[in-house]
């Protein structure tokens, strides 16, 4: 995706001076409005994952504070969106004092992009640590890992790409200063398709593990209404990707409003903030149960049979003692005894309550 030359013409020389007849709508209080209304949202689930893991399960760690920094990322385009407006994003460009206002425009731009990046990083890294708090199977903690460095990895390659947009970085926004080298487009294509497939797999990842749990209805329904928010994600990020393509498309087209880019960036920004946002909510609802069953305790409250002779309640698994993991195992000695035929419990705990809870593979 190109951007403006200060001349106003994306470099094509489309866009001229303005016309009685043309629009001079402004986009950029839509952009604000979504960007801090989706940013507060996040800020209310994130201190009430904060607030549950230390007051209620008393365990704060490494995946809630990168969870935080997440946010904080997300303030960050929040700050530049306001920055980018003021300077005329979501204006059409021949609305706008390109000589003036496109050297700091462009720079909050880079920024949005820079922060947009940093927080989608540092969500999917606090959901793959999660995800080893809460499943032991093996093979789940394996291809855990292995997701988490694909993550690690993409976004350093994302990050490193952004940091060098223009050598020097400087030429990325001010036309004044000659780039000796400029990333290719492909650099970002990698970086859109990286992303979108890491966000897949994190949210596909769980299902097999836990749609087979005889879980009570009602917590299945929670469960499932969770996942289906995190396929929300993945739709966003299908969306971002359908308008970054209509914006190449656009590059090669002779329409007269083809490369505004500034007053179509609005649609671009949108998915963007919401995708970001939403993947916070998400990562942070994964924690919420125990703050659900103190506050809300019908919205989980479930009857169960009497359990058959040799059979343990679900419920006592999450209700007396120490909550299991996803595959979890209370002790070794219990290993043992499951591998000489004894009947093993039901795990049917699906979101951590504590920081570490039963036992791992190793």
């Amino acid at each position: 995706m190109s951007s403006p030359t200060p001349d106003g013409t994306g470099g094509s020389g489309v866009i001229g001076p303005p016309t009685p007849d043309q629009d001079h709508g402004d986009q950029g209080p839509n952009m604000i409005a979504a960007a801090f209304t989706a940013w507060t949202i996040s800020l209310v689930f994130v201190l009430l994952r904060f607030w549950t893991r230390a007051r209620i399960v008393h365990s704060l760690g490494p995946t809630d504070w990168f969870i935080a920094l997440a946010l904080i990322a997300s303030g960050g385009m929040c700050v530049s969106a306001v920055e980018q407006c003021k300077h005329g994003m979501g204006k059409h460009m021949y609305d706008i004092d390109m000589h003036v206002d496109y050297a700091p425009m462009m720079e909050a731009w880079w920024f949005t992009l820079l922060c947009y990046i940093l927080a989608l990083a540092l969500t999917k890294v606090s959901v793959c640590l999660l995800y080893l708090t809460i499943f032991t199977f093996e093979w789940a903690r394996r291809a855990c890992y292995a997701i988490l460095v694909i993550v690690v990895t993409a976004n350093i390659w994302a990050t490193a790409t952004t940091f060098t947009y223009c050598i020097p970085l400087e030429a990325a926004w001010n036309p004044n200063v000659v780039a000796s080298f400029c990333q290719p487009q492909a650099a970002w294509w990698v970086n859109t398709g990286l992303t979108l497939a890491t966000d897949i797999i994190i949210v596909i990842l769980p299902i097999p593990i836990v749609l087979p749990l005889k879980l009570p209805r009602r917590q299945k329904l929670i469960v499932v209404g969770i996942f289906a928010v995190g396929f929300l994600v993945c739709l966003v990020s299908l969306i971002r990707l359908a308008i970054l393509l209509q914006f190449k498309s656009d590059e090669s087209s002779s329409a007269p409003d083809a490369f505004d880019f500034t007053y179509h960036s609005a649609k671009l920004f949108y998915c963007t903030t919401l995708e970001v946002n939403t993947a916070i909510v998400v990562a942070c609802a994964m924690t919420l149960k125990p703050l659900l069953a103190r506050f809300l305790p019908r919205l989980l409250h479930h009857h169960h049979q009497s359990a058959k002779p040799g059979e343990e309640d679900p419920s006592a698994v999450s209700s007396g003692g120490p909550p299991l993991t996803i595959g979890s195992r209370p002790s070794r000695q219990k290993q043992q005894a499951q591998s000489q035929g004894y009947h093993r419990p039901q795990a049917v705990v699906v979101v951590v309550e504590e920081e570490l809870v039963g036992e791992g593979e190793g």
